[in-house]
């Protein structure tokens, strides 16, 4: 019992180091007015925490330095301080305290004595039992879906056991980019084990930050709290996709997650509404989607053309200007994928061969025709997509005249993507049905967060506004 609390007590601490890490380099990155609400902030920081700590843990092996929790954590502790500094100077650190403790309080009471409605609280609790059941479920059962045992949580007990990234000790997807193994080696550290069953308390997290996430947006896009709550709800509980994920270990939810990001901040500052200091966290998160799966720089490259359409289509003022600060956005994001392309480079890795062959006609169409069929099948998203093209139906004009375009474009571009996968993947007639299967799920849960965000259509005001209260 003793030892189950220490082993808890250390898990609570790995996962606090994250999101500390992850705050102090939110604060650095922003300046003194940036206008982001403390949910915004602390959303933001557990990518940023997540990012940062596995980018330097690659780091790392480059320099032959052996994985520590010292070596891991030591410098950012250094860089943390300043960022605290700042975030005190700011009274950030003491308003986001203040709001987090008044969170805890409405939890715990029940949401008694607060000003919200009887159908926000009951939202907010199916949210928490949503949470609290991937956790539980994440938590008392060990690895047992595919790629989490033959791709994510081997890689992460290899690189925790070689104290390295060292990929002699596994063939099969070596290429893959590795935040997520790299993260669970992380907590590994903190743990002083291999420990499987803690470490994916982790998903449940990227879950929680993607919903608080969509919610955050959803408000900057002027949508009522109960509206922008109940958003959040059937994302998460219409169907079975993002609950399974909250628990099977994938690196899907964190694509999800820095896809929603992204393109929440891109969709404000083609607004003109973005927060100041969103440029650079669009670059860095940018790098992340990259960094967190293969299917990650399409996704980037996918979501910046879509600006681009935007901007182009909708001529805004100082348009040429505009397209020079989206090109060194998408510059900085690609930046952020050198150290990994560079390792793959002297590790003399083809990358792709198992995922990219010809071209074949037959299994475009095979894969078009799945993927309308997923948009409509309940078990995997219940209602949600028929609700997303519902919205855009009701955007009417809107969505021609105005930044709601680029959401469009984005969605077209996701599914059009997926269509050109499923043409180029090596796969026989027999198995190719069974791949289609396992992966169309996945591949529509990176968009739909983001793509979601058409909701703030009918359920508020068709522009955007300053940021409001929570």
């Amino acid at each position: 019992m003793i030892e189950t609390a220490w082993l808890l007590l250390r898990l609570t601490g790995g996962v606090a180091s994250i999101q500390f890490f992850g705050y102090a380099l939110f604060v650095l990155l922003v300046p003194w007015r940036s206008g982001f609400t403390s949910l915004e902030r602390g959303a933001l920081a557990f990518g940023l925490g997540s990012f940062g700590l596995t980018l330097w843990m690659l780091l790392l092996t480059f320099l032959q330095v052996p994985y520590s929790l010292a070596s891991i954590t030591g410098p950012w502790v250094l860089a943390a301080i300043p960022g605290l500094v700042l975030a005190w100077q700011r009274g950030w650190l003491a308003a986001d305290c203040r709001y987090v403790a008044a969170k805890a309080h409405r939890l715990l009471t029940l949401g008694r004595g607060s000003e919200r409605s009887r159908a926000e609280t009951l939202l907010i609790l199916l949210l928490l039992l949503a949470f609290g059941f991937g956790l539980l479920r994440a938590m008392l059962y060990p690895m047992w879906s595919w790629d989490a045992l033959a791709t994510w949580g081997l890689k992460a007990k290899a690189f925790y056991l070689a104290q390295g990234v060292d990929l002699s000790r596994f063939e099969a997807h070596n290429y893959y980019p590795n935040l997520a193994p790299l993260l669970m080696a992380y907590l590994y550290f903190w743990l002083g084990g291999i420990y499987d069953h803690l470490v994916k308390a982790l998903f449940p997290l990227w879950g929680g930050a993607t919903l608080a996430m969509f919610y955050a947006f959803l408000r900057r896009l002027e949508v009522q709290r109960a509206w922008a709550l109940g958003a959040a709800a059937f994302l998460a509980l219409n169907g079975a996709t993002f609950l399974t994920h909250l628990y099977i270990a994938y690196a899907d939810l964190m694509l999800a997650y820095y896809q929603l990001a992204v393109a929440g901040l891109l969709l404000l500052w083609l607004w003109d509404e973005a927060p100041a200091g969103s440029g650079a966290l669009i670059a860095g998160l940018s790098g992340a989607m990259a960094w967190s799966k293969y299917e990650g720089w399409p996704l980037v490259m996918i979501t910046f053309l879509a600006a681009f359409l935007t901007l182009i289509w909708l001529r805004p003022s100082h348009l040429a200007r505009r397209l020079v600060t989206l090109l060194l956005l998408g510059v900085g994001g690609w930046f952020f994928t050198l150290p990994w392309r560079r390792f793959v480079a002297l590790q003399g890795l083809e990358v792709g061969t198992d995922h990219i062959g010809g071209l074949f006609l037959q299994q475009a169409v095979a894969g078009l025709w799945s993927l309308l069929s997923a948009l409509v099948w309940p078990p995997y998203f219940g209602l949600l997509w028929p609700a997303i093209f519902v919205s855009f139906i009701l955007a009417g004009r809107t969505l021609w005249r105005t930044p709601l375009l680029f959401l469009g474009l984005l969605l077209a571009g996701n599914l059009a993507g997926i269509v050109l996968a499923y043409a180029l993947v090596p796969a026989s007639p027999a198995e190719f049905h069974l791949y289609i299967r396992a992966t169309v799920d996945r591949l529509l849960l990176h968009c739909a967060p983001a793509v979601a965000l058409i909701f703030a259509v009918p359920l508020g005001p068709r522009a955007p506004g300053p940021a409001v209260p929570e």
